[in-house]
């Protein structure tokens, strides 16, 4: 799996990986300017971008070719905090893998998620919501409805795990997007003018690091989001 790094000296504690949407290339997140807004603002975090795409959606190996490809080895590279973020099908991805990997991670960030297949959704808006559904035999059916049921269970448990969301009050999704975000804390959830595109991820991306609890340089500080 392709992954391209900007690193800091001496190695931090802290590791950002970024998924691509579908369709998106690495190099993306460079020429719209997320790595750079990392770095201006003294983010003390290594930075990987990873290319865990609709091949592995497809295959069913979202969840088991980042863990081998990126989480492990970033483990026994010494990294004690690791964050995901994704935009689109990068977003779900990283719910994929917090179903099943909550443990490994300091927190999520998910920009305009993909919120699943129209028939999954469906099946959840017709049991009542997210919360109704994930009592019925078809909640504990796999695809994406494991990270809708993990959704489920963080809210019930106080959200333990930091996931924040951003998405453009126009995205195409945005129906299903606020589903989704309804299961979050309301604090950490922003939407801002815009359609599912990259003027507003940017932007969107920007804010959430203005406050996202991540390590700073000296006299640098974040809050948590």
């Amino acid at each position: 799996m392709r992954t391209l790094t900007d690193c800091l000296a001496p190695r931090p504690d802290t590791l950002l990986v970024l998924l691509p949407g579908a369709e998106m290339t690495l190099e993306d997140f460079g020429q719209h300017g997320f790595i750079e807004a990392v770095r201006s603002r003294g983010i003390a975090a290594d930075i990987l971008v990873t290319d865990l795409n609709y091949t592995h959606v497809m295959a069913r190996t979202v969840v088991s070719s980042l863990h081998e490809a990126v989480i492990r080895p970033a483990r026994a590279a010494g990294y004690r905090a690791i964050w995901l973020a994704g935009i689109s099908l990068g977003a779900m991805n990283a719910l994929l893998y917090a179903s099943e990997h909550a443990a490994e991670l300091a927190g999520i960030h998910l920009l305009a998620p993909y919120p699943g297949t129209g028939d999954i959704v469906a099946e959840i808006r017709a049991a009542g919501g997210p919360q109704a559904w994930s009592a019925t035999p078809a909640a504990a059916q796999g695809d994406e409805r494991v990270f809708w049921r993990w959704l489920v269970e963080q809210a019930a448990a106080g959200s333990p795990l930091p996931v924040s969301f951003g998405c453009g009050s126009e995205d195409r999704f945005i129906r299903n997007q606020r589903l989704l975000a309804g299961l979050l804390p309301t604090d950490r959830v922003e939407y801002l003018p815009g359609t599912h595109d990259w003027p507003v991820w940017q932007a969107l991306w920007a804010s959430w690091l203005d406050h996202a609890a991540l390590p700073r340089t000296a006299g640098l500080s974040g809050e948590a989001a």
